[in-house]
């Protein structure tokens, strides 16, 4: 009796209730589901049990067996719409889950990418902060460094400065000695002219007094001559005598003349040796003088040569220091440029992370 309404069952559904509910997609029903089922197996049983009581009842009750199984082909065909809905619903979550399943798996790939990628990129900023940290400590260092030489440049314009001072010192004591050796020079030459004076008036005396030796050699001549012929005129004894008193008069003379010209002598000797003495001695002071003087000039061209190379050296430092100071600027302002790009790059690498912390 049941398996002909099973057949009944399957000629007016198309469907046999035992294969529908041993599909593949009956595999993966829920917990629901496989309640449904087993209510409906058991309703299927107690209509079985029945419709057997029913047979062993007897045919007397055919019409109300009819009725059932008119109820049970509307349960069956409402429970075969329902385990249909329900597969594809089953079929649909399935689905719903795989695609889940893919999303869940590509999302958990783009984590693992994402977190790769903040790995690295972190990497490269440390890398980028290390390589920046370096930058900026050679470039501090070169700014101590050039600080440092910008100090020695001005302490050596200091030492120019000073020479400059000292030489100009010298240049002025130099000029207050000019007129001083101007003034010796005069002396100079004015002893000169006294001297080549004075040496002509000796040469005047002297002159003088040989022409009077002269006149006196002449007289003693013609004294003589005048004595020989008294002598020859006079005795023996009176020509004695006379020759002892001339000899007398002539000791005396010679005597006197010897004095005249060792006074003279002595008068020429001291005048010769005072301007001897006087004229070594300006000759002295001015080549002292012309020495200092010389000295003097060369050290004061080699002072304006000094002071022209000092000038152009305290010049080219000035410069010098100039472009330093604007490469300092500069070096700086790049400092300070890759400091904000420093912090830039901590705030992007910070908000990145975050970023990557919030979408994990």
């Amino acid at each position: 009796m049941f398996a002909t309404l099973k057949n009944k069952i399957k000629e007016e559904t198309g469907d046999d209730v035992s294969t529908s509910t041993s599909q593949p997609h009956q595999r993966h029903l829920n917990n629901n589901t496989n309640n449904n089922n087993n209510n409906y197996r058991l309703r299927s049983r107690r209509i079985s049990i029945n419709s057997n009581f029913a047979d062993d009842v007897g045919g007397g009750i055919y019409n109300e067996q009819s009725e059932q199984l008119c109820q049970l082909r509307g349960q069956c065909n409402e429970l075969t719409s329902r385990v249909s809905s329900l597969s594809q619903s089953l079929q649909q979550l399935q689905e719903e889950k795989t695609r889940v399943d893919k999303t869940n798996e590509i999302l958990l790939e783009s984590v693992r990418v994402a977190q790769t990628q903040k790995d690295i990129y972190c990497e490269e900023q440390e890398k980028i902060q290390n390589l920046q940290q370096v930058e900026i400590d050679k470039l501090k260092n070169l700014m101590g460094f050039r600080e440092q030489e910008a100090v020695d440049h001005m302490s050596s314009i200091r030492q120019y400065q000073q020479q400059i001072e000292n030489l100009n010192q010298e240049m002025d004591r130099l000029r207050t000695i000019e007129p001083i050796a101007e003034d010796l020079r005069d002396e100079l030459e004015q002893l000169r002219h006294a001297t080549q004076h004075e040496k002509n008036q000796l040469t005047t005396t002297l002159a003088a007094v040989q022409e009077e030796n002269r006149n006196l050699k002449m007289r003693m001549q013609i004294v003589e001559q005048s004595r020989l012929e008294t002598l020859a005129k006079l005795s023996g004894d009176q020509q004695v005598q006379a020759l002892v008193h001339e000899h007398k008069l002539l000791e005396q003379h010679l005597e006197e003349t010897h004095l005249q010209l060792s006074d003279i002598k002595s008068s020429w000797s001291g005048q010769n040796f005072a301007l001897e003495k006087q004229v070594s001695r300006l000759s002295q002071q001015v080549a002292e003088e012309t020495t200092e003087k010389r000295k003097a000039l060369k050290a004061r061209d080699d002072a304006i040569e000094s002071r022209k190379q000092v000038a152009f050296e305290l010049e080219k430092a000035n410069i010098e220091i100039k472009q330093r100071n604007e490469k300092i600027k500069l070096l700086e302002d790049e400092v300070d440029e890759l400091t904000v790009a420093l912090k830039e790059c901590r705030e992007e690498n910070e908000q990145q992370i975050l970023f990557e912390r919030n979408k994990s």
